[in-house]
């Protein structure tokens, strides 16, 4: 600083202290820290108990606006283009593709497809 002349500058807090360093007093730091040490084994349960709830909340909120639609043989539905990861890509291209038949269900959720002119649909 010297070099080039430029003054040194002093700041405020350090000329005229800061009001939490003026009301600082040891004795009553001590005694909130003690109290706080105290407490922490409270406000860690607490915490627990949060992080165990929240999961289970999604969960509940999630399960009451999703209805589970189960489709059967000789139904007709569409499929969505994203899971085959093949095709056009963007914002223009197609979200969906089919129309697609139901011709056997293989369990609760997974069925094999056929397009409307017969011909097997691989990986559904």
């Amino acid at each position: 600083m010297l070099v080039y002349g430029a003054e040194t500058v002093v700041p405020l807090e350090i000329t005229h202290g800061l009001s939490k360093v003026k009301a600082y007093e040891a004795e009553i730091n001590k005694e909130g820290m003690r109290l706080a040490l105290d407490l922490i084994d409270k406000v860690s349960d607490e915490a627990n108990t949060r992080n165990v709830k929240h999961p289970r909340r999604a969960s509940l909120y999630y399960k009451r606006r999703v209805k589970e639609r189960i489709f059967q043989q000789e139904d007709i539905l569409l499929r969505k283009i994203e899971v085959l990861g093949v095709g056009e890509k963007g914002k223009l291209a197609p979200n969906w593709e089919g129309p697609q038949k139901v011709t056997k269900t293989m369990g609760r959720r997974s069925y094999k497809q056929e397009t409307l002119g017969g011909d097997e649909v691989p990986r559904t």
